[in-house]
C-alpha cells in the first residue's frame, strides 16, 4: 500500500473533512427538505397577514443552500 493511500485511510478513519462534509451536506438537505412543510402554510399566513413562514422558508433555505455548499467544498472529490 502507497503512503498515500494509507494517509487517505487514516483521515477517513480519524473522521476527516469527508465525513464532516457529508454530515453537513445532510444537515442542509434535512433543512430544505423540512422547508417545504413550512411552504404548505406559506400562503395562507401572507394571506392573513403574517409574514411569520415566509421569513422562516426565506431564512431555513438559505441556510439550507448554504450548508450543502460548505459540505460539498469540505467533502470534495470522492475519486482521489
Amino acid at each position: 500500500m502507497s503512503s498515500k493511500q494509507m494517509i487517505r485511510e487514516e483521515e477517513v478513519q480519524l473522521g476527516g473533512d469527508e465525513t464532516q462534509g457529508t454530515v453537513l451536506m445532510t444537515v442542509g438537505k434535512l433543512l430544505l427538505w423540512t422547508d417545504l412543510i413550512f411552504l404548505s402554510f406559506l400562503y395562507s399566513g401572507v394571506k392573513g397577514g403574517s409574514y411569520l413562514y415566509l421569513y422562516w422558508t426565506v431564512v431555513q433555505a438559505l441556510i439550507g443552500c448554504s450548508l450543502l455548499a460548505i459540505g460539498r467544498y469540505k467533502r470534495g472529490s470522492l475519486t482521489h
